[in-house]
């Protein structure tokens, strides 16, 4: 696969990225010609001219920020009890910065390279349209590491979309885009998550029963991780891991493989945004992220195999085939590296996006109602199965999904690399900075009108009042990146979702009877507390 990109020449750069966004101006977030247009001109600038209004903006070196101090830098504002940002909600520090600082903001002085962080929406567009063919989205350092030098044995030259960039990064996304991002290929796979969705039902039946209020318990936000991985899992390769088993053990290997995933996160934070010396010494934390990290390759090397091992006649459909299957017909290391990510990522992503619409669904009664009278009219008996046709159907759904991720997106901004000078917010921006564009901000700002309601009707397309999506500037709210580095797994995301909550509001009316929840998170963005939601069979 690899062989007809080993000497590319400039024009041959040109024509696969001029091809490569038609063929993907939809994943990128592109439905008129027009803005089709202006972003392929915008990534065939001249990258290494000067902006025409640089000459009178403001130094790189002005643009304000929390002020370090000598030797420590601004490490101190995180630290434990002298920390003004110790312990503070994620978004609420974001706020803070804005507030305090302006549109652009400098984070330096913690360990690392400055931070610039973009709060205005005509920037955001402005660079992230500006990305080029091949926008450069800096991986984590701990992961890269892992995948490139701790374990090279293992993922070779393909450690990921995540820690790779240019043609390198070109040779994957082209490989796994039509298997993941065109709707169709999402779409075969309803029936098996809609049978996983139905293990889910009966487990929260069987909780509600073991308490008196009908309350989930504790844990139950673990219990939809197991959802995720399950419905990961037969998507990617065709398999029940048996996730969803209430006889498991609490150290069943799929239980085993979620706490994993949730350490490694914590992990990531540790060593990659906090200040970390394990670059240069084997700290604590990075020798538990290697031990960490090898479980779950050891542990989904060993599923892979599985599928690897079984012979697939040549004569069977495109849609009977898992997505490893349908991988590795292009590239069989590009299929195992991408399965590998697939079920590590959708395990916290979906699971805590999950765990957001049903507590706004619970705290909202009426448009739980609204939600339930559309799934009644597409689900007439409680097991009626989801359909393609269903989910075309039901727009109050999907804008169920796209507001809880407006309020407590997963991801808190979009990551970029400048690839060329450039000026925003009135400040030099050099080419090579590394530029985080704040939608968790926009989103939940003046921006969209009452922004602290839940108000799925603003994403109908019938709504013309003044909380209509419409009239609001597109970049203020972008849940899965945009361009061609935006999230390669959102239309499963999705579509889990979508059969995951109709099943839940067909079976059950959900309820809140606590304090408000708590949303933060030191990577993913999501609930902090126990989500002890109580259900009444319908």
């Amino acid at each position: 696969m690899f062989k007809e990109f080993t000497k590319l020449r400039t024009f041959d750069v040109k024509f696969i990225s001029t091809n490569y966004a038609k063929r993907n101006s939809e994943a990128a977030g592109i439905t008129k010609k027009s803005d089709y247009y202006k972003n392929l001109g915008d990534a065939e600038e001249n990258i290494d001219g000067k902006p025409r209004e640089w000459n009178d903006a403001l130094p790189y070196e002005s643009i304000p920020g929390p002020k370090p101090l000598p030797l420590i830098g601004n490490i101190f504002r995180f630290l434990p009890f002298i920390g003004e940002y110790y312990n503070l909600p994620i978004r609420e520090m974001y706020e803070s910065f804005k507030t305090k600082y302006g549109n652009v903001v400098s984070l330096t002085g913690v360990g690392r390279p400055p931070i610039i962080f973009l709060f205005d929406v005509q920037d955001m567009e402005k660079h992230l349209r500006g990305a080029g063919a091949f926008p450069i989205r800096r991986g984590l350092g701990s992961l890269t590491h892992y995948r490139t030098v701790t374990r090279r044995d293992v993922f070779k030259d393909v450690p990921g979309l995540m820690s790779v960039q240019g043609i390198e990064w070109f040779k994957i996304r082209s490989v796994v885009n039509p298997v993941l991002m065109q709707p169709k290929a999402a779409q075969q796979y309803i029936g098996s998550m809609d049978k996983v969705a139905n293990e889910l039902i009966e487990n929260i039946r069987f909780f509600s029963k073991q308490n008196e209020n009908s309350e989930m318990p504790e844990d139950f936000q673990n219990e939809l991780y197991k959802w995720a991985l399950e419905s990961i899992g037969v998507i990617a390769l065709n398999k029940h891991l048996g996730c969803l088993d209430l006889n498991a053990s609490k150290d069943s290997e799929p239980q085993k493989l979620i706490s994993s995933v949730n350490e490694m996160f914590l992990l990531m934070y540790k060593l990659d945004i906090l200040p970390s010396i394990w670059k240069y010494i084997e700290t604590p934390s990075w020798k538990r992220f290697v031990k960490v990290l090898d479980f779950i390759t050891e542990t989904l090397s060993k599923h892979i195999d599985e599928v690897f091992t079984k012979t697939i006649s040549d004569d069977v459909p495109e849609d009977q085939l898992n997505i490893l299957q349908k991988l590795t017909k292009q590239d069989r290391h590009i299929a195992f590296v991408m399965v590998m990510d697939m079920l590590t990522a959708g395990i916290d992503t979906t699971g805590k996006t999950m765990a957001a619409a049903l507590y706004f669904l619970a705290k909202n009664p009426d448009k739980q109602q609204c939600l339930r009278e559309e799934v009644y009219n597409n689900l007439p008996e409680k097991n009626s199965s989801v359909t393609k046709e269903i989910l075309n159907n039901s727009p109050y759904l999907k804008a169920v999904i796209k507001e809880t991720t407006r309020i407590a997106p997963i991801a808190v901004g979009n990551v970029r690399t400048t690839i060329k000078d450039s000026v925003l917010g009135g400040y030099k921006i050099p080419k090579g900075t590394e530029l985080i564009s704040m939608h968790i901000v926009t989103a939940n700002s003046k921006h969209f009108k009452d922004h602290e309601k839940f108000m799925p009707e603003r994403w109908l397309r019938t709504e013309d009042s003044d909380y209509s999506y419409k009239n609001v500037h597109p970049f203020a709210y972008q849940p899965f990146g945009f361009g061609p580095r935006s999230c390669i797994g959102k239309r499963f995301a999705n579509l889990e979702l979508e059969i995951g909550i109709s099943k839940i509001i067909r079976n059950f009316e959900l309820s809140w009877a606590h304090d408000d929840m708590v949303f933060s998170g030191n990577f993913l963005y999501g609930v902090e507390r126990p989500l002890k939601i109580r259900v009444k069979e319908l």
